[in-house]
């Protein structure tokens, strides 16, 4: 027996060493599986078989946004595309940007749930351990101040941001990419650039003067997206003799946008108290605004939930994310 006991042991640590190898990612590990999505609803049977992570978000200091959130994260791939789905609670569904007429003058309001995803495009110092966390600049004590931008001024990020008002009714996420430089430093998005197009996306649904809207729904045009949206290609010029106080307008012209800022088809749908939101997209664009993914490899990324708000107040992921291709 003895002259086994050595055979033993190296078999036991064989088998231990194996058993790491072929173990479950880490919690911080969303491994995408074979498989292609029919529908963008979330309700296909693919993402039954297809591994979930539960993405933690919490609170950036000095923000107001509600948290921590939850974010039950799967991906699936094929050949040529890739998706994701995103599901997490909210207990609003946040989809009203708005003009609303008092019997004299338009008061503009409202605003929407939000998710971010964002990626290297080229490598980011330290995005592999902290995500988004590298790509928040914040000087001072005021979260209004605070601005994205990349820690390197060469380095570039993609940012995949799908709105409930305003990219969601035209089914897509606005695709746009991070760069170093804040060009303008009156202008904190200024680092933040869409992605090339020719037309399309959204725009603000106001007069020369900012003091109103000036398209409202073709009345002889049952509106397609919904009573809450206006698409560009159903508005017409606003005729005030048709609204009395109380009625609103809603604030934005709606279109997918061409090019490649219109990359990423999406499809939110709220239900029971949550998101469902599914992002398809080509692993390869063939666009350098973009990143491209190489199935063999790992891709760190970000997250953040936007809970009816815009700028930092927002949640963002924990934990080190990565994406990995099975």
């Amino acid at each position: 027996m003895r002259r086994w006991m050595p055979v033993l042991v190296t078999l036991v640590v064989l088998s231990v060493f194996l058993a790491a190898c072929s173990s479950p990612a880490g919690p911080g590990t969303l491994v995408a599986v074979k498989g292609t999505s029919q529908s963008l609803d979330g309700s296909d049977a693919v993402w039954d078989k297809a591994p979930a992570i539960a993405v933690k978000t919490g609170v950036i200091n000095g923000t107001k946004a509600p948290g921590p959130v939850e974010v039950k994260t799967q991906a699936v791939y094929s050949s040529s595309d890739i998706w994701f789905r995103l599901e997490w609670p909210d207990a609003t569904e946040s989809i009203d940007r708005s003009w609303t007429f008092d019997g004299t003058a338009w008061k503009k309001s409202g605003n929407e749930d939000r998710v971010g995803l964002y990626w290297e495009i080229s490598p980011i110092k330290q995005f592999d351990s902290k995500g988004c966390a590298v790509l928040c600049h914040n000087e001072g004590e005021d979260p209004s101040k605070w601005y994205m931008i990349t820690p390197e001024e060469k380095a570039r990020a993609d940012n995949w941001h799908w709105k409930a008002a305003r990219s969601n009714p035209a089914g897509y996420a606005d695709d746009k990419w991070l760069t170093g430089v804040l060009e303008d430093l009156k202008d904190l998005e200024s680092a933040n650039h869409g992605d090339q197009k020719q037309a399309g996306g959204d725009k603000d649904n106001r007069t020369e003067d900012k003091k109103g809207p000036a398209m409202m729904q073709d009345p002889g045009k049952a509106p397609s997206a919904g009573v809450r949206f206006l698409l560009a290609s159903e508005a017409v010029p606003l005729d005030p003799a048709k609204f009395k106080a109380g009625d609103k307008v809603p604030a934005y012209l709606l279109a997918k946008p061409d090019g490649s800022r219109g990359d990423i088809q999406a499809k939110g749908v709220y239900s029971n108290g949550k998101w469902v939101v599914v992002l398809h997209r080509a692993l390869n664009t063939g666009h350098e605004d973009d990143v491209q993914f190489n199935t063999a490899r790992t891709y760190p990324f970000g997250l953040a939930i936007f809970d009816n708000a815009g700028g930092a107040n927002h949640t963002v992921s924990l934990d080190a994310l990565t994406l990995k291709f099975k």
